[in-house]
């Protein structure tokens, strides 16, 4: 148990002597949050007083004990419960680890620090293995550290930010953060040799077997791993230098130093995914490359950001300028060439027609080569973003940032599944039919047909993408079928033999209403081309792909996946909080349109929640079994309608907070709103998904059953064979059951050995 020994006596602290100071008053605001419970308001207010302690040398000792104190309570509150979350239960106490070890050097002979150090190093190690059952130890290790150096990599930025903030006129008011940093960095590299260990002693392990031996998979993972070294080797080089840079209090080398490492980190991460997963990542860092330009380019004054949104107040952090900015686009796209290198090897062999490759594979293969073009594109749009930011040119950087996304997006979109390409032909319809109304007028005429002649190709590729998609789930239910046929117990076959009765229907309506949705759009194609009115065959192809998405319209799959979505979000914004005005600013556009995006889709889940409330009250006779009755889905729909007043609050308050010009306002009613709108989600979820009978005792209970099936089974066997012998035999056995009884009593009291 983590002593509280210092949190007793903090309160006292301006008392205790010595010169009154705001950095004090500050720390005593996070020993008031810290006993309240309020662990990140804690966490946030004694960083704050660490930082600006300065020289005085009780109030460092202190703030660091008890950061230590709430990093370690944060990290047990995480780490249980049904949202535990062990990663960041991880990460916590990692940074609980590190304070304490700041307190322990300031005052070596404290018996308390040395005890609560022991105590959280060992809690590390067991959130670690915890962690870390089940799963492949390298990469979660590696996933981890990846974590922990994008952690730092914030902090710097950070205390560059308040180091030019306030003008230079105290050099050593963030010593300890930057100090600090530098231990961090210490502890990344110590773990990346560990994974270095744990690389090499898998490639010894495969080694060992004759190459005969080894199967493709293994050979296949000895590349990776021996990639991996060589990335790791690269980070901990840089992850080094960003360590002598904070030690030397140099904070903006610093953080390109941390930059560069973490690139190195995720380069040797990558090694061990999949193209596809890697190609992902790779999209989600050129947003945030394409974000960062557009904030460059709006404080140049290149770029209008909108009424509602200002451009950068104070000085222009060193990692946007261009030319850095630049280095991280070239990063990406070395990242994105070993990416179309992977996919390109996978489809220069053609097939052996001896050995053709199983159908899966087969279609696997072309998904890669319709990919392929769009990689390559992506690729050149990233190295002429690259040049562009190196000259300085940032609106045409942007141009080609954004060229680089819809490439990425394109070619990502070529593996998604039939639900996912549905969703996505659905948004892409309802964007047509918008830019075909008389609302969108006001766009430039030649930019509006450009927009909506690409949407309707991209659709109508998608449409018969649908069809392929649709075919191979009809396939898939032949394996299924021969599944259900194996069923020993009648009444589960009968069930699987219904359920993919009712499989093929819904995939047989599916490709009707697809058919229906394409003739739609080659109606619209035609008046297009003829210049007739086309919003009326873009609305019926509307209606037919909605009916399409309602056909897979899972409410509690939707359900689970917003609560997820706005458990993030809450993350997001917590994080926003802990910033200032400035660091936070380019935050609100994503908090914002994903807090809106979430009530659109909690006022989609209510209506459909409502609806089969209703036609459930009007069904005649009895509902399916495990169907939620009317009362409960009218409950569950009430409960996400609650939750969608909550995220209209978040967003408020979010906008409001955007909006403020002159002070920093408060996120945390934003993030309350976000919470109690999870609570009600959760209790939606909870009401439709009743909880079901332990699996444990349904499995014994299957088994009992199964016991007394086979024991009635052998007595009828017995009295058959009894009746087959006649009297004589009956007598037999009698007269062997008297002579079984009277061994048994006489050996009652033997002695027997120990049963072991």
């Amino acid at each position: 148990m983590i002593r509280i020994v210092s949190v007793l006596c903090a309160l006292a602290l301006v008392a205790c002597g010595g010169e009154h100071r705001d950095a004090r008053d500050t720390y005593n605001e996070g020993i008031t949050a810290l006993t309240s419970g309020d662990l990140e308001a804690a966490e946030t207010k004694l960083l704050q007083a660490r930082s600006a302690a300065g020289v005085d040398p009780e109030l460092r000792f202190r703030a660091a004990y008890d950061l230590g104190i709430a990093y370690a309570l944060h990290a047990d509150k995480v780490r249980t419960g049904k949202d535990a979350d062990l990663a960041k239960a991880l990460e916590l106490a990692q940074q609980a680890a590190s304070w304490f070890g700041d307190a322990a050097r300031l005052r070596k002979d404290d018996a308390d620090t040395q005890a609560n150090l022991a105590i959280i190093r060992a809690r590390v190690q067991a959130i670690s293995d915890e962690l870390n059952k089940g799963a492949g130890k390298l990469e979660a290790r590696l996933d981890a550290l990846i974590g922990e150096q994008r952690s730092i990599l914030d902090d710097a930025r950070g205390a560059w930010i308040a180091i030019k903030s306030a003008g230079g006129t105290d050099p050593l008011a963030q010593q300890g953060t930057l100090t600090h940093l530098a231990d961090r960095e210490r502890g990344v590299v110590a773990e990346a040799g560990v994974i270095t260990d744990l690389a090499a002693d898998e490639i010894d392990t495969i080694g060992k077997k004759p190459e005969d031996k080894r199967d493709d998979q293994e050979r296949v993972r000895v590349v990776q791993l021996k990639n991996v070294d060589l990335y790791l080797l690269d980070g901990r080089t840089r992850i080094a230098d960003a360590r002598r840079k904070f030690q030397e209090l140099a904070a903006e080398e610093g953080v390109a130093k941390a930059e560069a490492a973490l690139i190195s980190l995720k380069r040797a991460r990558e090694q061990l995914l999949d193209p596809i997963t890697v190609l992902r990542g790779v999209a989600q860092d050129e947003l945030e490359v394409l974000q960062d330009t557009a904030r460059a380019s709006a404080a140049a004054g290149t770029l209008e950001l909108g009424p509602n949104v200002s451009a950068p107040q104070g000085p222009l952090p060193a990692w946007l300028a261009p030319p850095m900015i630049g280095e991280r686009q070239g990063g990406l796209r070395d990242r994105l060439e070993e990416v179309r290198a992977r996919l390109a090897a996978a489809t220069e062999h053609p097939p052996d027609p001896a050995k053709p490759a199983p159908p899966e594979q087969a279609k696997l293969l072309e998904r890669v080569r319709a990919a392929l073009p769009s990689v390559v594109e992506a690729s050149g749009a990233m190295d002429h973003a690259r040049e562009a930011l190196t000259a300085a040119k940032l609106p045409d950087a942007l141009a080609q940032e954004r060229a680089a996304l819809i490439a990425l997006s394109r070619a990502i979109e070529q593996f998604a599944d039939l639900k996912q390409t549905i969703e996505l032909a659905y948004g892409e319809q309802k964007r047509l039919s918008g830019l075909l109304s008389p609302e969108s007028e006001k766009l430039p005429a030649a930019e509006r047909s450009k927009e909506t002649r690409d949407g309707l190709a991209r659709n109508v590729a998608r449409l018969a993408r649908l069809k392929d998609l649709i075919a191979d789930e009809v396939s898939g239910l032949a394996a299924k079928e021969q599944e259900a046929a194996q069923q020993k117990d009648p009444k589960q076959a009968e069930a699987a033999k219904q359920q993919l009765v009712q499989m093929k229907e819904q995939l047989t309506h599916a490709e009707e209403l697809r058919g229906q949705a394409q003739a739609k759009l080659d109606e619209l194609d035609k008046a297009i081309t003829l210049a007739k009115d086309p919003l009326p065959p873009a609305k019926e192809t509307e209606a037919k792909l909605e009916e399409l998405r309602k056909l897979f319209f899972s409410v509690i799959e939707h359900l689970q996946q917003l609560i997820r979505d706005q458990g993030e979000t809450r993350d997001q914004t917590s994080t926003a909080n802990g910033e200032d005005q400035f660091t936070r600013e380019p935050r609100y556009p994503t908090l914002i349109s994903r807090e809106d995006g979430h009530g659109q889709l909690a006022k989609a889940i209510t209506d459909a929640l409502a609806a089969q409330a209703d036609a459930a009250g009007k069904q005649q006779g009895p509902s399916k079994p495990g169907a939620p009755d009317p009362k409960t889905l009218a409950a569950a729909a009430d409960e996400v309608r609650q939750a969608q007043t909550e995220m209209s609050d978040a967003s408020r308050i979010l906008v409001k907070a955007r909006d403020a010009k002159q002070s920093s306002e408060s996120l945390l009613p934003s993030v309350k709103s976000q919470g109690k709108a999870i609570e009600h989600l959760e209790a939606a979820l909870k009401l439709l998904q009743p909880p079901q009978q332990n699996d444990k005792k349904q499995d014994q209970q299957k088994q009992d059953q199964q016991k007394q099936d086979q024991q009635k089974q052998d007595q009828q066997k017995q009295d058959q064979q009894q009746q087959k012998g006649g009297a004589s035999q009956r007598a037999r056995d009698e007269d062997a059951r008297r002579q079984k009884e009277r061994h048994k009593q006489d050996g009652a009291n033997d002695p027997v050995e120990k049963d072991w």
